[in-house]
């Protein structure tokens, strides 16, 4: 299977590079355009106040004329703007939060009072990066930390599966640890929040969610060379109603769940299931496209089309008298 651990890995670096790409892009557009022409936006604004009450009282030609809408659209990019960075900053502050006061939650217990998980943590020479939570009802697995990401095991994951299985799931969190997946999908979250109004975020982070659980199934499967026994591990973790992964949570279309196709995938990896799911990633770029140039549009109006500012000298507006 090494040729599929690449191209997953492939895929997995491609849509975090295209999210980060267009965010960049769009960012910067925005931030671009608002830094150069507030103060063009202020004197429009107020030209286009001055147009819309020229006849002492809102004059509807000069209200729904193209100058007017032209002057507004900016100040809605710059809502946009503002809403996106609060969002950000809010969902940076959450999920450090969250990850950090999860893990504090539990106690972290001595590797070596428990021989099945320390001979498979010596083995892989990963004893001072590996946590052992303190919650035998607790069943999961993952990968948390940005710059030095530690690998956690709750108690009860390593009493349910067998040491095969506890071997694979372990290989598969190395694989995200080695790949800095917690870092890259904290950034992908980011970018979506700042972004919110772009649609192909939600599909290219889905995606890279796919594309990273299975490269690290893959990474697995290489050095155990037992696909079946990650496959029954994950089989037990849907059985027991809890996730194998706190990373990431992903939904396809239709309500298939990642870990179902990845169980799929472990047992029959010659078989390659239909793609439907691009349907929906096209049409999102499409629409986030068609949202780009919007904005791109809004914000540079003036290098694209020719306003006219009424004379309110001769009390008219667009040529029809006012008052």
């Amino acid at each position: 299977m090494k040729h599929i651990d690449e191209n997953q890995q492939g895929k997995a670096r491609l849509y975090f590079s295209l999210t980060v790409f267009i965010n960049l892009v769009i960012s910067s557009v925005i931030v671009t355009g608002v830094v150069i022409g507030i103060k063009g936006y202020m004197s429009d604004t107020w030209f286009a106040y001055k147009a819309v009450t020229c006849c002492g009282s809102i004059c509807p030609k000069c209200f729904f004329a193209l100058y007017t809408i032209a002057a507004i659209l900016p100040w809605a990019c710059i809502v946009i703007l503002f809403m996106g960075i609060c969002a950000a900053v809010y969902k940076a502050l959450y999920l450090l939060h969250r990850n950090y006061s999860f893990i504090r939650s539990f106690r972290s217990l001595s590797l070596e009072n428990y021989p099945k998980i320390n001979n498979i943590v010596h083995r892989m020479h990963f004893h001072d990066q590996l946590v052992l939570l303190d919650n035998s009802e607790l069943r999961c697995a993952f990968t948390s930390g940005l710059w030095r990401p530690k690998i956690y095991l709750s108690l009860g994951i390593c009493a349910y599966l067998t040491k095969k299985e506890l071997m694979a799931v372990f290989l598969h969190e190395v694989q995200h640890k080695k790949s800095k997946d917690p870092l890259r999908l904290f950034i992908i979250q980011i970018f979506d929040a700042l972004n919110f109004f772009l649609p192909v975020n939600h599909y290219l982070y889905i995606l890279f969610s796919a594309a990273s659980e299975k490269a690290a199934d893959d990474s697995a499967v290489n050095i155990s060379r037992e696909p079946i026994e990650l496959a029954s591990a994950l089989v037990k973790i849907c059985k027991s109603r809890q996730t194998a992964a706190l990373y990431p949570s992903a939904s396809y279309f239709k309500g298939q769940n990642i870990i179902e196709d990845r169980i799929r995938r472990l047992l029959e990896p010659q078989v390659t299931p239909p793609c439907l799911f691009k349907t929906y990633v096209y049409s999102s770029g499409l629409l986030s496209l068609f949202i780009a140039t919007t904005i791109y549009v809004s914000l540079f109006y003036k290098f694209f089309i020719s306003t006219h500012i009424p004379d309110c000298k001769t009390r008219t507006c667009h040529m029809a008298r006012c008052g």
